[in-house]
Parts: structure tokens; C-alpha cells; sequence
């Protein structure tokens, strides 16, 4: 069985990310847990945990993940602490992203990382980062401001995010506090092309353009999501497809239908609350503006995603966030995006109109 298991790694590495790659992985892990050893075990769900992002399914990450915590306590000699608290950051930052998981688990949680980063010679600049963006989610934003300056003031270490990767999350932080100048100081590094790695500067195009939008960037702004659109492929992005089609709805209601088409299975599919509930929001404003016409083409699950439907799964999301956070953070989320799409869109038409008699005045 040993050959059959090696036989499907090797197959693995060049299989694109998604389902047929996670499957492939789940047999993995079963003929290591039947007939191989516990460190064949340990090492395969390793590497599930990657697939497993990458296919959209972050929430097999957490159990591919408590299995393989609960052999390393055992037997902590036996496996690398390195990439066991690398793959526990991942878990931190998704742990949050799903209502089922209690305030009180996820503080255990994040306590058992930060112990361990000091056990292991770590300092707490992960663990700093990874409150920002828990104590962000909940709107709680004095708190995320003090864990802010903790993180960029710990020195990096080994357990750190690469350069590019966090210079693209001083810049994401801003922008969630809506000092939206002061967040494209801190990409423009990435975007003058100083910076970059695996997930730079593809990861930092979502997050820049309504930013731009609100700042009346229209140029800029369009040209850099056509070419980030180009570069976001699979499940994985799907709070990221609804950025692009909150934004093409604002600016191009044709390429909103086509991101909409392609990506609504993916929100469909989703079993990650916090990536339902910002793609829907932007599926609920692209489908108000569709439907203030009469149109003969058909949307890609149409008979099921209806503007009723999506007022119930977002308000069932919401409730479900605000009860976990004991707050109504996601409710004042959900009416202040709404506020803030409708002031975009009338600013744009704004502009669009003045652009068009000048033009038509000039000729």
C-alpha cells in the first residue's frame, strides 16, 4: 500500500487545486490510517490541509488540523514544530471565519497558539496579526488598533508572514478602518512591483479596488481589476469574487453578470459563513440592479437565487455572527455596505453624465 500511497502523491503534484485534488488526498488518508504508519498519516493530512484551501473547503482544514495537533502533543519529537505552528496560523485565521465555533473555543484556541509560540522560541508577532483580524471581524475596532501596533512593533522571526505578504495586510487593515490613503501608501510597495511573492500582488488587487472607487480612481480602479480578474481562479476566492462583483456593478453591469455566471456556484457550494455572507451581500446588490430591468437572459441559478432567498440566508448569517459575537457588529455591517454601494453608484453615474456632456459639448 505504500507504493499505491506514493503512486497518488506523485499524481497530486500536478493536479490543479479543487475537489478532484482533495479526493485524491482523502484516499491518501485513508490508506495511511488503515494499513501505514501514524507519521504517514500525520505528514498526508499536511498536505490536505493546502488542498483543502485551495479547493474552497476551509472548513476541513480545522479537523485535518485537530488530528494532526493531537499526535504532535503526544509525541512532539516526532513531527516539526515549525510546520505544525505554520499550519496552526492558517487554522486561527479561519477558526473565526465560521459562527459555529463559540467566542469561548476560539480564545482557547488562539491562547494554545500563543503558549506555544512562547514553549517554542517564537515571539507573538502571528499571534498579534491573527487578533487583528478576529477582533476586526467582531467591530471591535480599538482593540484591533492596539493588537495593530503590537504587531508591527514585535520583530519578525521565522514563524512570521513573508514581507510581501504583510505589507499587503498593513494595507488590508487600513482599508477596513477606512483610512483608505493610508492603506494605499502601505501596498504601493506591491504595486510599483518592490514587493512580491506567491500570493502578492494578485491578493492585494481585491482589496484595493472600491478603495479606489471611493476615492474617485475610476482609471486605476478598472484597470486593475480586469487584469486581477484574470488571476483569481477556482473556489478558493470567493469572498473576492464578490468584491469584483460589488465593484463591476457599480461600473459594468454586462462583466458583473459574467463574474456572477461563473462564481455563483462557488458562494453556493461555500461552507464558510464569513465568505457566504460578503459574496451574498454582493450578489443581493448585483441582482437589485439586474432586476430594475426586464431582461430576457437567465441567470445561472436563477429559480434559486432570488432576492427573498437572499435576504433569508444573509439575515440567518448575520444572526447567526451577532449572536456568536454578542454584538450586532454584522447587522450595522450589513446596512452601512449597502449605504456606502449606493453612494458609489450614484457618484459614478455622477461622473459618467458630467464626462458625457462635456464630451458632447467639446464635439
Amino acid at each position: 500500500m505504500k507504493n499505491r500511497l506514493n503512486e497518488l502523491r506523485r499524481g497530486s503534484w500536478s493536479m490543479p487545486g479543487g475537489k478532484q485534488k482533495l479526493a485524491v488526498l482523502e484516499e491518501m488518508i485513508g490508506i495511511a490510517d488503515r494499513y501505514l504508519t501514524e507519521e504517514d498519516a500525520y505528514d498526508t493530512r499536511m498536505s490536505y490541509m493546502t488542498a483543502a484551501l485551495e479547493a474552497g473547503c476551509r472548513e476541513k482544514v480545522l479537523v485535518a488540523f485537530a488530528w494532526c495537533l493531537s499526535k504532535f502533543e503526544k509525541t512532539p519529537g516526532d513531527y516539526s514544530q515549525h510546520t505544525l505552528m505554520w499550519h496552526y496560523k492558517w487554522v486561527l485565521n479561519e477558526i473565526w471565519r465560521m459562527p459555529e465555533f463559540g467566542l469561548e473555543l476560539i480564545e482557547r484556541v488562539y491562547e494554545d497558539f500563543k503558549q506555544k509560540c512562547l514553549k517554542f522560541g517564537y515571539n507573538l508577532r502571528p499571534y498579534y496579526q491573527q487578533k487583528v483580524n478576529f477582533t476586526l471581524s467582531q467591530g471591535m475596532i480599538s482593540e484591533a488598533a492596539e493588537f495593530y501596533k503590537l504587531w508591527r512593533s514585535t520583530p519578525r522571526d521565522s514563524l512570521a508572514d513573508c514581507k510581501a505578504c504583510e505589507q499587503n495586510l498593513f494595507g488590508e487593515y487600513m482599508f477596513k478602518i477606512n483610512h483608505l490613503k493610508k492603506g494605499l501608501q502601505n501596498v504601493r510597495p506591491i504595486l510599483d512591483g518592490k514587493m512580491r511573492c506567491g500570493s502578492i500582488p494578485q491578493n492585494t488587487y481585491s482589496q484595493i479596488i472600491v478603495p479606489l472607487l471611493k476615492l474617485k480612481d475610476y482609471q486605476q480602479a478598472s484597470a486593475i481589476a480586469k487584469k486581477a480578474m484574470r488571476l483569481l481562479k477556482g473556489p478558493q476566492f470567493v469572498e473576492e469574487y464578490g468584491t469584483f462583483l460589488e465593484f463591476f456593478t457599480v461600473t459594468d453591469l454586462p462583466k458583473a453578470v459574467k463574474i456572477y455566471n461563473e462564481t455563483i456556484r462557488y458562494g453556493l457550494e461555500s461552507k464558510v459563513g464569513w465568505d457566504r455572507f460578503h459574496y451574498f451581500l454582493s450578489v443581493r446588490i448585483f441582482l437589485r440592479e439586474w432586476n430594475k430591468k426586464k431582461r430576457r437572459k437567465k441567470l445561472v441559478e436563477a429559480d434559486r437565487v432570488t432576492l427573498d432567498w437572499l435576504d433569508h440566508e444573509i439575515s440567518s448569517i448575520t444572526d447567526s455572527f451577532n449572536r456568536r459575537n454578542g454584538n450586532t457588529y454584522m447587522s450595522r455591517f450589513v446596512l452601512e455596505q449597502e449605504k456606502n454601494t449606493n453612494r458609489l453608484m450614484k457618484a459614478y453615474q455622477e461622473t459618467r453624465l458630467t464626462k458625457a456632456t462635456t464630451d458632447g459639448i467639446l464635439f
